[in-house]
């Protein structure tokens, strides 16, 4: 026995002398097998060797191959594959449970809210097995990322929800950290089939948001007692003294619970404070359970000197208030281009929209005017009141953003009587016209249409743009009403269109015309290989935005998180693609959005990027690509000017501003980017 404990003894010692040499070594990572793992994934399982390389991948003894096969996995958004990833939940990685978590909660997002809908057993099945994971978690952190998946399930009603809410509740105790309000969140969110949340979880969040929880927490246990409306007068007192602007700015949900007298300090004190956001808040909030407002502070808004407040102001005076001759007054100071105070075209544009909503707009004062700036707001007033001499004016335009604005507007103002304009803007080469002019022919009794609409379908094929969806199923909508089984010879080669959607479309339509099913087979675009792995594991990724106007800012991208699409956005950057681009959109207090080469968000890349959902929130200063569904960016991004939580789980983020915010967060709509570049070390 004593030469036995002796050999033990020097076994033990002798492994542990080798477990340290091997310790020392360095991590070497399987590039090859993790290009397969990421290759597979960004094909959504659909390539040469489909889900195989991730499944595998579950069973590698490499930690990160594993994380990358159960991410992967998630993102199929595949309810039979996320029963898969059940195991997972045991792994001896704590990074890998929590990874688990969040893949089965994302592999049900098809799933309806809906009590009805099939896919709820699948819900059931993940809440069981979510919270007894979460019951057995010994690792904190992983235990709130169990928490936040558990709660984000599509529960279809309050009954399969409560004993989700109650397991989160427990797993809090007396220190929720982001995790458990983040679930909470996500109940409360989507009250309508949950229930909402119960009085001891309301308990708990204004525990959290009068605590001293790290700020990002704040702002969730903030932002969901908004919603369930129990931001009480003792609550709003205290977090709107918080040092957290974004929490100042949520606090202001809760004014219409104050008296009169309390109302009116917080307002009083919101639209004084140092922060634009809480300023922006303070705009939306004087209207919160007050048909007619008094408007004065919000006049005094427009002359804001951060041009986001001031914006959102005259957006503000669109609507009634209680004193309309000072607020039209305001408009037309803003529309006086000898004013001072005005900043730039852009607001005069609000403000034309503004005075048009508030019941007329004499647009003879500017229907002559040949500044190109002023265009914009002519027609989107004419768009508001009807005018169809300057719509149809507009309809003719060389810019396809005004001439589909134009056309928007005669679809209301003049309905089926300007066929003949919806008709001839099929042969845009925006795309955003023709779906517009697509849109506006819903209904037609004009046969003409049938024949240009399959010209401009197959012109639009042709050039095999997978972001030519909008408008090419627009046409195919209503093909569908104008055409019959005489149609059917020109629409079936369409059953193996590049697009799944639009093959699908045609097949229903095939199916209805003959009587009998008939079945789409399409053949997609080929996939471009981009160098993932090495994306992955780059030591550092950034990009440098030089703006038109002068401004800098810096973007760390995450590539190990979004690898496929950090890896096409500087493709791009390095093909010089986002020069001379412009943002379009520009929504205060929510998000910057453009780099599209037509400043449209429907035109855009060719090819559909696949999404990559990972666990990074919306945070402000981060970067997201904008989609208009599954799998369908087209390389414009957004910026996120607020924490966005609604947008989480559904758009991926890439990066995140490391410099230059407040560049960022005074964009304008138009503002054009001179140049992008790309800062990268693969070390």
């Amino acid at each position: 026995m004593k030469f036995a404990r002796i050999f033990v003894g020097a076994s033990l010692a002798i492994l542990g002398q080798r477990t340290a040499v091997v310790a020392q070594r360095p991590y070497r990572p399987n590039a090859a097998a993790l290009q397969r793992l990421l290759v597979a994934e960004d094909a959504r399982g659909t390539g040469a060797d489909g889900l195989t390389p991730l499944l595998k991948g579950l069973r590698s003894s490499d930690t990160m191959l594993r994380r990358v096969a159960v991410r992967g996995l998630g993102r199929m958004q595949r309810p039979d594959v996320g029963r898969q990833l059940e195991a997972m939940l045991a792994d001896k990685v704590p990074a890998i449970r929590a990874e688990a978590a969040n893949a089965i909660a994302q592999s049900l997002a098809p799933v309806k809210r809906r009590a009805a809908d099939p896919g709820q057993a699948d819900v059931i099945w993940a809440a069981t097995t979510l919270t007894t994971a979460l019951d057995i978690e010994h690792d904190r952190t992983t235990g709130e990322a169990i928490a936040a998946a558990l709660g984000r399930l599509p529960f279809g009603d309050s009954v399969s929800a409560g004993p989700a809410q109650s397991a989160i509740l427990h797993h809090a105790g007396g220190r929720p950290g982001f995790g458990s309000v983040h679930g909470l969140y996500w109940i409360a969110q989507n009250g309508t089939t949950t229930g909402g949340l119960s009085p001891n979880a309301v308990m708990l969040l204004k525990s959290v948001a009068s605590g001293q929880a790290d700020a990002a927490t704040h702002r969730v246990a903030v932002l969901a007692l908004g919603l369930v409306r129990g931001l009480d007068s003792a609550t709003v007192a205290a977090v709107m003294k918080d040092p957290d602007e974004q929490v100042r700015r949520l606090a202001l949900a809760g004014v219409a619970t104050l008296s009169t007298g309390n109302r009116a300090t917080v307002l009083q004190a919101a639209f004084a404070d140092a922060s634009p956001i809480v300023r922006i808040g303070a705009i939306g909030a004087v209207r919160m359970g007050n048909r007619l407002p008094d408007c004065s502070a919000i006049i005094a808004a427009t002359t804001d000197p951060h041009p986001y407040v001031a914006q959102v102001a005259i957006d503000a005076l669109g609507s009634p208030c209680a004193d309309s001759v000072a607020a039209v007054h305001a408009l037309m100071l803003v529309l006086d281009e000898s004013t001072a105070n005005s900043w730039s075209w852009a607001a005069r544009t609000h403000a034309m929209i503004s005075w048009a909503r508030r019941g007329g707009f004499p647009l003879r004062i500017f229907s002559g005017s040949v500044v190109p700036e002023a265009q914009p707001g002519i027609v989107g007033a004419a768009a508001i009141v009807g005018d169809t001499a300057v719509l149809l004016q507009a309809s003719r335009s060389a810019n396809n953003n005004i001439r589909e604005t134009a056309i928007d507007g005669l679809a209301k103002a003049m309905k089926h009587a300007a066929d003949s304009v919806y008709i001839a803007a099929l042969a845009s080469p925006g795309y955003q016209v023709v779906r517009a002019a697509a849109n506006a022919l819903a209904g037609t009794q004009q046969t003409a249409a049938l024949p240009v609409l399959l010209d401009n379908l197959d012109r639009l094929s042709r050039e095999r743009r997978e972001n030519s969806r909008d408008p090419r199923v627009a046409i195919l909508q209503r093909i569908d009403e104008l055409g019959s089984n005489a149609t059917t010879a020109r629409l079936t080669p369409y059953l193996a269109d590049f697009d799944t959607t639009v093959a699908a479309n045609v097949a229903t339509m095939l199916s209805k015309w003959r009587g009998t099913t008939v079945t789409s087979h399409p053949v997609p675009l080929k996939i471009a290989v981009d160098p993932l792995a090495s994306t992955y594991l780059a030591h550092s990724i950034e990009l440098r935005v030089t703006m038109a106007g002068g401004g800098v800012y810096t973007v760390k991208l995450f590539g190990s998180e979004a690898p496929a699409t950090v890896a096409r956005i500087v493709r791009l950057a390095r093909e010089h693609y986002y020069d001379g681009h412009v943002f379009q959109r520009v929504e205060p207090n929510f998000v910057v959005q453009g780099g599209g080469p037509d400043a449209n968000e429907y035109v855009g890349d060719a090819q559909f990027m696949r999404d990559e959902i990972a666990w990074r929130s919306h945070l402000r200063g981060t970067l997201g690509i904008s989609s208009r569904g599954r799998d369908t960016g087209d390389a414009q991004w957004f910026f996120n000017l607020t924490d966005n939580t609604r947008l989480d789980h559904d758009y991926t983020v890439l990066g995140e501003v490391t410099s230059g915010r407040n560049v960022v967060e005074r964009i304008m709509a138009g503002d054009a980017i001179r140049h992008v570049k790309v800062l990268e070390d693969r070390r």
